[in-house]
């Protein structure tokens, strides 16, 4: 198994229907951000992922976020 299997593993377990923010999975999986966000962004291009942008106020402030999800399944 390679390095980039496990790590689609590992974040498949966590991955639901709702939006999830990396830092929120990241936390989940005791893993730094940075290395769960950039797994993300390869899952999400090869479509097992969603990402969507989310703006957020922070003090005065808005910041925008990114959060994702698991594909929803074709029926």
């Amino acid at each position: 198994m390679s390095e980039e299997e496990s790590w689609d593993d590992r974040l498949r377990t966590v991955l639901t229907d709702e939006w999830q923010t990396s830092e929120l999975i990241a936390a989940r999986l005791h893993a730094k951000s940075f290395t769960v966000h950039a797994r993300l962004k390869d899952m999400m291009r090869r479509n097992l992922v969603e990402r969507r942008i989310v703006k957020k106020p922070r003090g005065n402030t808005t910041i925008s976020t990114a959060e994702f999800r698991r594909m929803p399944l074709a029926r």
